[in-house]
């Protein structure tokens, strides 16, 4: 179906009314310009005949010039007539056989007998019927004229030669033309309909297929990734180019799907990185506001002299220690704040992870000793990673300084450090993934045990699990986050779990090239 509005109705309402209007005009120019045409070729031609005449029977004898004048007017259904300087004609029939048809017995050229007709040709003469002709001439007949002079042998006197034909009745048929157009019309519309059905269609299904992919990719739809035409011409150009353009725009579309999910999750951990520093703001100020008022309080109680503090001894003491323990906050707070810098790079080279645990296990062997601990460990000779070695034995200290912290009297703290391959299976054979060995450090401090709801926010900062929050008891809850801090910088994977035993402190992390 047709739509009116829709290109393959407009395509064809045009080649039809270009088809109509192009038949017509060809009727109607036949109709009005035919006969004017053929009059003048038919002239044309007359002259240029008779001119070739006029050159044969020039000065030839009479006896010569009147076959070839009888055989034009036959072969040119034409009426040839001489006139002497006196103006008498002589009618030369086309049916004319020879000489003593046409002159008198013993008459010489110059007595010639004369076959004067009745009437005139054009210019007021009128042909009549000669000599065995059949054919006479009517008073509105139309007729094409033209007059040579021309001598004969015999004599020096000069003759008119006039050649007259008669027009075929051609504006009868400009007329009968014209009476069957009514006819013609309806051929002629049926091949204007048909053509120009045939000729929209032909020219707007490949417009059509191009308008339905354009639909298509404005919806954003770039699955057409075929071109709809195959033709070598400019809509089989575009075609491609539509094809190749919905394939870069699904390409871009999911470039920018991608770009788009990335920056939301950016903006998401922006805002949760935000929250989190209000919170650590937060915290340090609460952390740092508290020691700061005990030991306000105790230094204006000590100069006023108020009840026991007059034992400033105890109370300088106190406070002193009490600044120690803020001191090492804030450089605990100044770690994170390296560590949590876009611009912090760890120093890496080549460090043995064998002496950093033996290290921290060395300085804690005294509060171990304290505690009646009893401390297990299984190392290797030697461990090589790739690591910042300042920031490595930090986090090594901390893990097995919490582990001792929080164990009871007399338990004990297992640390194992031991190598590891990752290999995996294809087929039948067992193949190692890299040369480069992985280690993996446990920490165990028995008779514990860690709430599971607490285990995972035990790297958040500040986070202790113990209720009190006292730092006597449970230090600063900055230990756990500055180790997983360093950690992650290092592209070691860590975790902390509850054991049948106590918990267990795992970190895995890649050995040195």
């Amino acid at each position: 179906m047709i739509r009116r509005k829709g290109i393959r109705f407009k395509i064809f309402m045009v080649t039809a009314a270009l088809l109509v209007v192009s038949a017509l005009l060809i009727y109607l120019t036949l109709y009005f310009m035919l006969p004017g045409y053929y009059k003048n070729i038919k002239q044309s031609r007359l002259e240029s005949s008779f001119s070739e005449l006029v050159k044969q029977i020039d000065g030839v004898s009479a006896a010569d010039a009147i076959p070839l004048m009888a055989k034009f007017g036959q072969e040119h259904n034409a009426a040839l007539m001489i006139r002497d300087k006196e103006g008498q004609g002589y009618y030369i029939p086309p049916s004319y056989r020879g000489m003593n048809g046409w002159l008198s017995r013993n008459a010489s050229y110059l007595g010639m007998r004369k076959q004067l007709e009745a009437g005139r040709v054009i210019d007021g003469r009128e042909i009549a019927k000669g000599p065995g002709d059949g054919n006479g001439g009517g008073p509105n007949m139309q007729m094409l004229s033209v007059d040579k002079t021309i001598k004969f042998a015999e004599s020096d006197d000069p003759y008119t030669l006039s050649v007259d034909a008669p027009l075929q009745p051609i504006g009868e048929a400009a007329d009968v033309i014209l009476l069957f157009l009514p006819y013609m019309l309806i051929p002629i519309l049926l091949i204007a309909v048909g053509g120009a059905l045939i000729y929209s269609r032909l020219i707007a299904r490949p417009l059509l297929s191009l308008n339905r992919v354009a639909k298509r990719l404005a919806k954003l739809d770039f699955s057409v990734t075929k071109p709809a035409l195959n033709t070598k011409d400019e809509l089989g150009e575009l075609s491609f180019s539509l094809s190749k353009l919905a394939v870069n725009l699904q390409l871009t579309m999911g470039e920018l799907q991608d770009a788009n999910a990335q920056l939301k999750s950016d903006i998401e951990q922006e805002r949760e990185q935000e929250a989190k520093r209000r919170e650590f703001v937060a915290t340090i100020s609460h952390e740092l506001k508290t020691p700061i008022t005990a030991v306000s309080g105790q230094l204006e109680a000590m100069i006023a002299n108020v009840g026991s503090y007059r034992d400033r001894d105890r109370y300088l003491r106190q406070s002193y220690t009490i600044m120690q323990d803020m001191d090492k906050l804030v450089h605990e707070i100044l770690e994170l704040s390296k560590l949590e810098s876009r611009d912090f790079r760890p120093l890496m080279r080549k460090v043995d992870l064998t002496e950093l645990v033996r290290e921290s296990m060395n300085n804690m062997s005294y509060l171990a000793d304290v505690k009646h601990m009893q401390l297990e460990v299984e190392l290797p000779e030697e461990a090589m990673i790739t690591a910042d070695e300042r920031l490595m034995s930090k986090a090594v200290a901390n893990i097995i300084t919490n582990a001792v912290q929080y164990s009871g009297d007399a338990e004990r703290v297992v640390v194992r450090l031991s190598e590891e391959y990752c290999a995996a299976d294809e087929g039948s054979e067992l193949q190692v993934k890299s040369l480069h060995p992985w280690y993996r450090l446990e920490v165990l401090n028995t008779g514990v045990q860690v709430e599971e709801s607490k285990l995972p926010r035990l790297f958040e900062p500040f986070y202790r699990a113990e209720q009190s929050r006292s730092r006597s008891t449970g230090g600063s809850g900055l230990g756990l986050y500055i180790v997983s801090k360093v950690l992650d910088a290092h592209g070691a994977e860590y975790s902390i779990a509850n054991t049948a035993e106590g918990v267990r402190f795992s970190v895995r992390v890649q050995g040195a090239a």
